[in-house]
């Protein structure tokens, strides 16, 4: 390994960002940083994803939290009301030029991708209604639709960090999480932390228990959150979940991992 620290390793440069729109230059130039976000986070626990209010319960504190996948940071400020530090990760430069206009002290962010390989990748950066999506950019070839824009980012392992103390990881990298959690295996079995993962079949082209089968490998056991409660996978019917995506419903697609 480079006797360089990680964390100073330049992004690549990118021949291509995705732009602006003129609401978005209008807003993050009007609205200051702190506010911006304090409204985001309230949304996101009004009607967003509803293990970002079981956090307190699921992270350890005292610990250090990762959040692949950050975007603008919603789960990298509510990580960092639990736990001692977080490192965010997002290769999106536009995303990413959001993300650290306003972060809490603990936390410290890396624009690079995790992968299980160290060096480029290409960030497939989808677009769907004429505009190019701020969720869904991915180094998963099957986001590439017609239209995608493509930025060169650098990539790295999570292992090749050498983060310890490691007490929770959540990943949402729209269908690239099999090869994040190759390359964050080391630190996966040397930390045992809690996970929080993403996982979809229309992403990844496997089956749900497939994708299940790689995180329990690392002698994980799996849960989903049901009406507020974390239930045991056995509970999840796999066909009945795969008809809820029609209009998500009861769909399920964040798993939370706990070392046995």
């Amino acid at each position: 390994m480079s006797d360089i620290p990680v964390r100073d390793i330049p992004s690549v440069p990118a021949d291509w960002t995705p732009p602006f729109t003129f609401e978005e230059r209008m807003k993050y130039t009007f609205v200051p940083p702190r506010l911006y976000m304090w409204r985001l986070i309230r949304k996101h626990l009004r009607k967003g994803e509803a293990e970002l209010k079981i956090l307190p319960d699921i992270v350890p504190p005292g610990r250090t939290a990762i959040d692949v996948g950050a975007n603008k940071g919603v789960y990298s400020h509510l990580l960092a009301r639990v736990a001692q530090s977080v490192e965010a990760f997002e290769p999106n430069p536009k995303i990413y030029s959001v993300l650290t206009r306003y972060l809490p002290p603990n936390v410290v962010a890396h624009q690079v991708a995790l992968s299980d390989r160290v060096g480029t990748a290409e960030l497939i950066v989808p677009m769907y209604g004429g505009g190019f999506s701020n969720q869904t950019a991915s180094l998963n070839p099957r986001k590439r639709n017609a239209g995608a824009g493509v930025v060169k980012v650098a990539q790295r392992t999570l292992d090749s960090y050498g983060f310890n103390n490691v007490g929770f990881i959540k990943i949402d990298v729209e269908g690239f999480e099999p090869a994040v959690l190759e390359g964050a295996r080391e630190t996966i079995m040397r930390e045992r932390p809690v996970m929080q993962i993403e996982l979809e079949e229309q992403h990844t082209g496997k089956t749900i228990q497939e994708c299940l089968a790689q995180v329990q490998a690392f002698n994980m056991e799996a849960f989903f959150l049901r009406d507020g409660s974390l239930r045991p996978i056995s509970e999840l019917d796999p066909a009945a979940n795969r008809a809820a995506l029609k209009d998500r419903v009861g769909y399920i697609n964040n798993f939370i991992f706990k070392p046995r």
